[in-house]
């Protein structure tokens, strides 16, 4: 018995890749933000989380979330 195998050749196009660094780009400078914004969030005192009516606790749960969660 003979197996044939169909090839499809790769193509390869420049705007896919285009695509995908501009992705990585805006994925990381959103983590990069999100990073530097939970800095700031732990730092800011009890009484100024209640001025912007956050809890301390939840600033904290917030401040202590890894970079790539949302």
């Amino acid at each position: 018995m003979t197996t044939t195998t169909l090839r499809i050749p790769f193509q390869h196009h420049a705007d896919s890749d285009h695509l995908s660094l501009a992705h990585a780009w805006r994925t990381a400078t959103a983590w990069y933000e999100r990073a530097h914004q939970r800095q700031q969030l732990a730092k800011l005192s009890r009484e100024q989380l209640r001025d912007i009516g956050i809890s301390y606790e939840e600033a904290m749960a917030e401040a202590v979330k890894p970079f790539w969660q949302a």
